[in-house]
């Protein structure tokens, strides 16, 4: 027996948030175990990422709630019992996508907080939670009191005279989801682009570059599913509201679930690491010296996706970036020690004369200066040694 239209969008909303709320809870426990027992760093953004999952999961089970009582369904096949309770279903959905894509969004522009040092960045950020938190909660307050009495958005589809109320005009509820829509893009985009520039003057090597970018910059595909929204808003005015608007209910279980499950990858890499060894010497970027490495250098290094808190006991939860410290060196090709090694790109190269020594030539300094800023309690920041500092000569 062939499934009718109504079957079709009824299955299409279920199905979508069965898929994607097991997916962005994985995501999320991942997140839970790496940062709460792999690296013992969990914090702010961490906390805000679960509450994030925790709407996410009202938001699916009342989408698949809704489609056992109408959702994707004209109300004309309805009875007046499963239209009140299917629009229930859908209020329940709004205010839990409010706080979802709320607490999500605050989830990873702190996290890029932990990464970022140039006050232009931060303040760029800042401006993204703000933002969020406004047109959230304005959008949330108008879906809540868009029915006096509140409970007239649904039981007004009961098309019972006796009940009384009045709803604004849905207009201006369509203007606002615009409204809205266009900040949350903003607001993905933005997260999304920044870490291009966070990283662009770092010195490792290109491939490291794009390999963090595309890390960082995850979470700004659920803008994607935003700006595929737009186009179905207007079916907000559609009289047979549950039968037109199937297609936002998917679309923003759609942008939720992205949002959250691509925010809690860009925090797994600590967990690849710890599976495929942490001695693997690919995963350390250009210009980050590790154990073993240009001449069994002793100088312990920190890849850029583990800055703050990585598994390394002696790193502090407040520490926002590490350069290593190395001095070494050797003979360059014009003596019998051997040929030189090119130096990576941040190194600098001392060559001095040793006449005095039997055997003439030159000798290459690299130099591998160590610092670390942190976080004041202040707000500033500061810069000191690293203790892991070594000098071979």
């Amino acid at each position: 027996m062939s499934m009718t239209d109504e079957d079709q969008r009824a299955l299409a909303v279920k199905t979508v948030a069965a898929v994607f709320m097991p997916i962005a809870c994985v995501a999320v426990m991942l997140r839970c175990y790496v940062r709460g027992w792999l690296v013992k760093a969990f914090g702010w953004d961490d906390g805000a990422m679960v509450a994030a999952v925790l709407f996410y999961i009202m938001f699916s089970a009342c989408m698949i709630g809704g489609t056992l009582y109408g959702t994707g369904r004209k109300f004309e096949h309805l009875t007046a019992h499963e239209r009140v309770t299917a629009m229930k279903y859908w209020w329940l959905c709004e205010v839990a996508y409010c706080f979802a894509s709320i607490f999500c969004k605050i989830s990873i522009s702190v996290f890029l907080m932990r990464i970022t040092v140039k006050r232009v960045h931060i303040w760029t950020l800042y401006t993204v939670m703000v933002l969020t938190v406004l047109a959230g909660l304005v959008f949330f307050f108008l879906m809540l009191l868009q029915c006096k009495p509140l409970s007239y958005f649904w039981t007004r589809t009961a098309l019972d005279p006796t009940i009384e109320g009045h709803c604004i005009s849905i207009h201006i509820i369509i203007t606002m989801t615009y409204v809205y829509s266009a900040f949350a893009a903003l607001c993905d985009f933005t997260v999304g682009l920044l870490p291009i520039f966070l990283v662009r003057k770092l010195h490792m090597k290109r491939q490291a570059k794009v390999a963090v970018v595309g890390i960082l910059s995850m979470a700004c595909i659920a803008s994607a599913a935003v700006i595929i929204r737009f186009p179905f808003v207007k079916t907000f005015a559609n009289e047979d509201f549950l039968y037109a608007t199937y297609q936002i209910a998917v679309w923003s279980n759609i942008e939720a679930g992205l949002g959250i499950t691509a925010g809690s990858l860009a925090t797994l890499r600590p967990l690849l690491r710890h599976w495929l060894g942490s001695r693997n010497d690919s995963n350390y970027p250009s210009g980050f010296p590790t154990s073993g490495r240009r001449g069994g250098s002793n100088a312990r290094a920190v890849p850029l996706g583990s800055l703050e808190g990585n598994g390394h006991r002696d790193l502090r939860p407040d520490k926002l970036a590490i350069m290593t410290t190395n001095i070494e060196s050797q003979r360059d090709t014009q003596n019998t020690w051997g040929g030189s090694t090119s130096p990576s790109s941040s190194e600098e190269r001392l060559t001095v004369d040793h006449h005095p020594l039997p055997m003439q030539g030159k000798m290459e300094v690299g130099i591998h200066h160590t610092f670390e800023v942190t976080r004041t309690t202040d707000g500033g920041y500061a810069e000191d040694s690293h203790p892991m500092a070594r000098e071979h000569v």
